[in-house]
């Protein structure tokens, strides 16, 4: 019996020696919150998307800018072919070309060259406040774009933050199941002697063993735990952080006597991102309605043009022995006015378009009120359970301070054969208990901690404690 007791012990210790082997370096390199956000925000690809249409955004008014040039063409032309006219009106089709000249009886089938050049101004200098309009909308759109890139970086905060409070509750949960251990492998070696003394039954060694590998077991799914949030973190700060650890530091004195200080707002603020993205697309809807309206409103316009001809044919219609070479520019003309264009059915176009769009602008301001009730909701939650939460961090420490009190107590009275190993192990789930339940509550006030600085416009001023 004693050597079988002997050969499972060395088992175990060998076991214990593979664990261990396992556990964080307890000189890794610690990574603390403020930097794992910072380095996110800069690398991360989403927020280098945002910026970059935000770039977009703001080359989008210079073009906008642009509409108000006026349009000057310059054209010119040689061609080669008939001319024959009949007299006539007809509208352009785009695919007839224009014949000019005399009016005959019959069909010439002769060749003829000619040329023209064309310079053609259209500037509509008067549009009735549809460029202002234009330029308003594309600076909403750029106000839009620029607080979807400040949404973004909330979310994407908001997101890692989680993320490393969860690595670093993890992180405290592998700490109490690699405490749970040694106590398991020191019942153990308590329970050896004992057994070999003959003062203890053998099954409480088996007993104990099966506790000891169950401690382990817990450890290494504590472990792996650890280490899933770990290579997660990695995705968005793009750092290696596999030597890297979580600030402990978050859970000394000095660091609570200064977040004790830190008193979050108990009202969404004004500028809150998410918000303010709303309110910005809600702008941008209504500036678009704006446009609409006045792009059919009437156009007034300058126009002037000047062009010169030249052509094979004379003037008293006598085609030139060389129609190719005889293109000489013998004419020219120029035109100015001023014209003033509007269509009338565009008052129809004009009223279905606004009506359309104003049930786009109604359902952004009804997403913006919708917004703002899910995150006065939020807060409201988040300091209910802020404020039980420290009330339970009031508690815990007196019941882990009792529950190490009576396993020390249990296990000096196991020694002296006074109690079962039962009472032990009760007394060992207990004070395990009472560690992990502690390091929940650590958890759930960092994370309602953040959560209430977040609503209230202060995830800034948070951030900085973790520096």
């Amino acid at each position: 019996m004693h050597s079988y007791l002997s050969m499972h012990l060395k088992k175990c210790i060998l076991a214990g020696l593979v664990l261990f082997a396992t556990i964080p370096n307890a000189n890794s390199q610690p990574l603390n919150l403020y930097d794992a956000v910072n380095k996110t925000l800069a690398n991360y690809p989403l927020i280098l998307q945002r910026e970059s249409e935000v770039a977009s955004s703001r080359a989008h008014i210079t073009t906008i800018n642009g509409n108000r040039l006026p349009a000057l063409r310059l054209i010119g032309e040689a061609t080669a072919g008939t001319s024959n006219s009949l007299p006539g009106s007809y509208f352009p089709l785009g695919v007839i070309p224009s014949t000019s000249g005399s009016i005959r009886a019959t069909n010439n089938g002769s060749l003829s060259s000619g040329t023209i050049a064309i310079s053609y101004l259209d500037w509509q200098f008067y549009t009735f406040g549809y460029y202002n309009a234009q330029q308003k909308e594309a600076k909403a759109q750029l106000a839009a774009s620029k607080a979807g890139l400040e949404s973004d970086k909330y979310l994407l905060s908001q997101s890692v933050i989680t993320l490393y409070l969860d690595w670093l509750k993890k992180y405290q949960l592998m700490k109490v199941e690699m405490q749970n251990v040694e106590r398991t492998r020191t019942i153990l070696n308590a329970i050896k002697a004992t057994v070999n003394s003959g003062l203890k039954p053998g099954v409480d060694s088996a007993t104990a063993s099966a506790e000891y590998a169950r401690a382990r077991i817990a450890y290494l799914q504590a472990l792996g735990d650890y280490k899933y949030d770990q290579a997660y973190l990695h995705s968005y700060t793009g750092t290696d952080t596999t030597g890297m650890a979580p600030d402990t530091s978050i859970f000394t004195g000095a660091f609570l006597d200064k977040i004790k200080l830190f008193e979050p707002a108990d009202s969404v603020a004004g500028t809150h991102p998410l918000l303010d993205l709303y309110e910005k697309q809600y702008e941008q809807q209504a500036a678009t309605g704006n446009v609409i309206a006045h792009r059919y409103l009437p156009r007034v316009a300058f126009e002037g043009a000047g062009w010169q001809r030249g052509s094979s044919i004379s003037s008293t219609d006598m085609y030139a022995p060389d129609a190719l070479n005889a293109t000489a520019n013998t004419r020219y003309n120029y035109l100015l006015g001023l014209s003033l264009s509007y269509n009338l059915f565009d008052i129809k176009h004009r009223h279905d378009e606004l009506k359309e769009n104003s049930y786009r602008t109604d359902a952004a301001a009804h997403a913006l009120q919708n917004q703002q009730l899910e995150l006065n909701r939020l807060l409201q939650q988040a300091g209910i359970g802020y404020n039980t939460t420290m009330l339970k961090l009031q508690e815990l420490p007196v019941r882990l301070h009792s529950a190490t009190q009576a396993y020390g107590q249990q296990v000096a009275l196991y020694r002296a054969g006074l109690n079962t190993l039962t009472d032990v192990t009760t007394a060992l789930y207990v004070l395990n208990q009472s560690e992990t339940d502690l390091v929940l509550a650590q958890d759930d006030m960092l994370q309602l901690l953040y959560l209430r600085a977040g609503l209230s416009g202060q995830l800034d001023t948070f951030l900085q404690n973790f520096k």
